[in-house]
C-alpha cells in the first residue's frame, strides 16, 4: 500500500516538473531603455596624418562631436585619400557613401564662384581669409554647393603656398621662365601660375612626387607644411616664400547625411566645424615657420622675393579675365578686399 502512493506521488512530482520546464520565459521589460546605435561618420581627405588639418579633426572635430552628441556619434578619420582621389571622394561625400570630407575647390568646374578664394594675392593673411570665408561672403561664395549634395560647414586653409623646385632659385619674375610647375587641375592655379612666367603641368596630387622624382616637373606650388609632411623636400632644392595664394580648405557634409539629423545634431556638427576650423588656423599659424625650420635642416634654400610687387601686377590680368566671363566677380573681389 504504501509502496503504491510513493509511487504515485513520484509520478506527479515528474509530472509537474516537466510542466514548469515548459513554462516561457519572462517577456523582456518593455520599459527598459535602449541602447542608442552609435552612428559611424567618416571624413576623407587628401592630407598626410600629421598635417594640422588632420591634428585639427583628430585633436579638435572627433572629441568635440562625440562628446557634445554624448557619444551617438563615432568619426573615423580617412586621410591622405585612403577613400580616393579628391574627385572620388567629394564624389562619395555627394552622393551619400561618405559622410563627411575636408577638401580643396574642386567644385568650382560646377560652381563658379567657389574660384575666387584662390585668386592670386587676394588675402593678406589667415586672420583676413577666416573672416571673410567663415562670414556672409563665404556663404555666398558657396550658394549651390547643397544642390549639388555637398553642404559646406566651415573653411579652413591649408596654408600660404609657397614654391619649390629642383632647378635654381626664384627671387623674381625673371627666374620662373624655365621651371615646369605641378599645379592642381584648376583653371584659377593655371592661369596664375602662367601669367607669373611658369610652364604649368596639371596633374592629381597623388602622382606629384613620382613626378618630382622623375622630373616630369621640376618643381611645385604649396604651403611649407605640406612640402614637409609629404615627404616632397626629397625632391627639391630650393624654396620661395612667394604667398601667391592662401590655399583655402573647406568641410563638407553630405546632404543625405544631415538631413537624417535632428536640428539639435545639426547644431552640434556646425559647432564642432567651426571650432576644428579655428584649431586648425592656430596650428597652421604655429606649423608654417617650424615646417620652413625643418626644410632648412634637410637641405632647402629658403628664398623671399625681391619684387613682390611685381609679381602682384604680374597677375591682374587673371582677375581682369574672369571679370568679363562672370562680372558678378568684380563686387565680391572688392569686398573681400575692403574686409578688415
Amino acid at each position: 500500500m504504501w509502496k503504491r502512493i510513493l509511487a504515485l506521488v513520484l509520478v506527479l512530482t515528474f509530472v509537474f516538473s516537466l510542466a514548469g520546464c515548459g513554462k516561457p520565459a519572462p517577456a523582456p521589460d518593455a520599459n527598459k531603455e535602449k541602447k542608442p546605435e552609435v552612428r559611424v561618420v567618416k571624413i576623407a581627405n587628401y592630407f598626410p596624418p600629421t598635417h594640422p588639418q588632420n591634428i585639427a579633426l583628430k585633436e579638435k572635430f572627433k572629441p568635440y562631436l562625440e562628446e557634445k552628441t554624448k557619444g551617438a556619434f563615432k568619426v573615423e578619420i580617412y586621410d591622405n585619400n585612403q577613400l580616393g582621389s579628391e574627385k572620388e571622394f567629394i564624389n562619395g561625400v555627394s552622393m551619400g557613401t561618405i559622410e563627411m570630407a575636408v577638401a580643396g575647390l574642386l567644385q568650382a568646374e560646377m560652381l563658379p564662384k567657389l574660384k575666387i578664394p584662390e585668386f592670386p594675392y587676394l588675402f593678406r593673411d589667415y586672420d583676413h581669409a577666416m573672416k571673410v570665408l567663415n562670414g556672409p561672403i563665404g556663404e555666398e561664395i558657396t550658394q549651390g554647393m547643397i544642390e549639388k549634395g555637398t553642404r559646406p560647414l566651415a573653411w579652413s586653409v591649408n596654408g600660404l603656398r609657397a614654391i619649390s623646385n629642383s632647378k635654381h632659385p626664384i627671387k623674381s619674375l625673371k627666374d620662373t621662365k624655365d621651371i615646369k610647375l605641378r599645379v592642381p587641375t584648376n583653371s584659377i592655379f593655371i592661369d596664375g601660375m602662367q601669367a607669373l612666367g611658369f610652364n604649368t603641368v596639371s596633374m592629381p596630387m597623388t602622382e606629384l612626387f613620382s613626378a618630382l622624382q622623375q622630373k616630369v616637373v621640376d618643381g611645385q606650388e604649396n604651403p611649407a607644411p605640406t612640402v614637409l609632411t609629404s615627404g616632397w623636400y626629397e625632391a627639391q632644392k630650393y624654396i620661395t616664400l612667394s604667398y601667391h595664394i592662401l590655399g583655402p580648405n573647406i568641410m563638407i557634409i553630405s546632404e543625405k547625411f544631415w538631413q537624417t539629423l535632428t536640428p539639435e545634431q545639426q547644431k552640434i556638427f556646425k559647432e564642432a566645424a567651426l571650432e576644428y576650423a579655428k584649431y586648425e588656423v592656430d596650428l597652421m599659424k604655429k606649423f608654417d615657420p617650424e615646417a620652413l625650420a625643418k626644410l632648412k635642416e634637410k637641405g632647402l634654400q629658403i628664398d623671399e622675393l625681391t619684387d613682390r610687387p611685381e609679381w602682384e601686377k604680374a597677375v591682374q590680368p587673371v582677375y581682369e579675365k574672369w571679370y568679363k566671363q562672370y562680372p558678378e566677380f568684380k563686387d565680391i573681389v572688392q569686398r573681400i578686399k575692403d574686409t578688415k
